[in-house]
């Protein structure tokens, strides 16, 4: 019975019958199937690290945009925390101890005695404000970003441990991140040619995978609602 290498899902040659056998093809195949194995147990941790740098792409468009980024900037902090809990780092501040302080509370003979202290004088103000002067004004609500199908656009991604593809749209100055397209891998780490698609929270859209990228583009920039 020919073995088949983890790392691409081929069969092996047979060798000889003396010695170790190879279980895969070259050292190419060894790091694409220690790849996978990374990708399958650390998978909650990348998901919360590309949510991380989803958020931060979101700031930097509001703030190249003239927007506020408020809402961004929370989401940013959520995430982070979210991350931090799942790389499993503590949130709570090391405690400082102060050094104590040493004082006497017995007054000296020299020094006399502090005079008793005096009844403060009422202060009367008018606790009724101006309702006008208080009142702020609603923020006003973020329009929805338009997103313009002819800017759509795909970037090829820089992170081994993530390969696919980053789609934006818009100008190139403040892009709007739509999604994420990724290939499927089987369970032995071999890459197949079908495609599955992710919002910009990295939440799966429905009805993959496809066959190709370019329809699972097509279903990622159909489910994309601006926010």
């Amino acid at each position: 019975m020919s073995m088949v290498c983890p790392g691409c899902g081929l069969p092996l040659p047979a060798g000889s019958r003396r010695g170790r056998p190879a279980r895969y093809h070259n050292a190419a195949c060894r790091q694409r199937a220690h790849r996978a194995r990374l990708v399958n147990s650390r998978s909650q941790e990348l998901e919360a690290l590309a949510a991380v740098e989803s958020a931060a792409s979101e700031v930097r468009r509001a703030l190249l945009a003239g927007e506020s980024p408020d809402q961004a900037v929370r989401l940013l902090s959520q995430t982070a925390a979210a991350l931090n809990r799942q790389l499993g780092h503590s949130e709570a501040a090391p405690s400082v101890e102060a050094d104590p302080v040493t004082k006497s509370v017995t007054p000296q003979a020299d020094q006399p005695m502090p005079a008793s202290p005096t009844a403060a004088q009422p202060v009367t103000k008018s606790v009724t404000a101006n309702t006008r002067s208080r009142q702020r004004r609603a923020p006003r609500a973020r329009r929805p970003v338009p997103l313009g199908v002819d800017t759509v656009r795909q970037e090829r991604s820089t992170d081994p441990m993530r390969p696919g593809w980053r789609v934006v749209a818009g100008e190139a100055d403040a892009p709007v991140l739509l999604g994420f397209l990724e290939p499927v891998f089987s369970v032995t780490g071999r890459r197949s040619s079908r495609w599955e698609a992710r919002t910009e929270r990295l939440t799966l859209v429905s009805g993959g995978p496809w066959r190709n990228r370019t329809e699972a583009l097509v279903q990622l920039v159909a489910a994309y609602k601006p926010s």
